[in-house]
């Protein structure tokens, strides 16, 4: 896993027709914002490094604060990616069609994430799957409802990078999830950020 950046977050519990399997999701945690509210639009791209994310927390803060955006009961996140990728049209996985991650042609910002400072204290979540474009478009567990199927923690991803590795590798996100480059993301929580 490599450093991939930082995000700015509501999160929410899940929507009611999210009813996960064997466990209760308490909040939905997941690295797209189809569930859970980004902060912060990186305006079009354009302050997003090449991951769709922000290389340091002080570029959202500093972008919260300009546009007077209330930042009381946001979360800030830590996203670590795996080096390897599969494309799918969201029906078909084919375990061996792993490569190398690619980057995204629409951002000019390189991929330099400063790591969280000894005060951001971070809290490991679990990992999500991600549906990419140029930018990380959604997490399937919670977007397209695979959590109803297989089982994840509170915050409605993986503990293990094995069981998502496994659930991509076996198909779990076919039957016509979103079509895309798909990434194992860890997902951190960090505590101690606010001023």
């Amino acid at each position: 896993m490599i450093p991939a950046g930082y995000l700015l977050k509501r999160t929410k519990p899940p929507p009611g027709w999210l009813k996960t399997k064997d466990t209760k999701v308490e909040e939905v945690c997941s690295v797209s914002a189809c569930v859970n509210d980004d902060i912060v639009e990186l305006l079009d791209g354009w302050q997003f490094n090449k991951f769709g994310l922000a290389n340091t927390k002080d570029l959202l803060l500093n972008l919260a604060q300009e546009a007077s955006i209330s930042l009381e009961g946001t979360s800030l996140f830590f996203y670590e990616i795996y080096e390897h990728e599969l494309d799918s049209d969201g029906w078909f996985f084919d375990p061996n069609g792993w490569q190398s991650l690619t980057l995204a042609r629409s951002s000019s910002i390189e991929v330099d994430v400063s790591p969280p400072e000894q005060t951001d204290r971070r809290m490991k979540l679990g990992y999500d799957v991600v549906a990419y474009g140029d930018f990380p478009d959604h997490s399937p567990l919670s977007c397209n409802s695979v959590a109803t199927k297989l089982r994840t923690n509170r915050f409605c991803l993986f503990d293990d990078f094995y069981e998502a590795k496994e659930a991509v590798d076996t198909g779990k996100f076919g039957g016509g999830c979103e079509m895309g480059l798909y990434r194992i993301m860890s997902v951190y929580r960090l505590e101690g950020w606010q001023a």
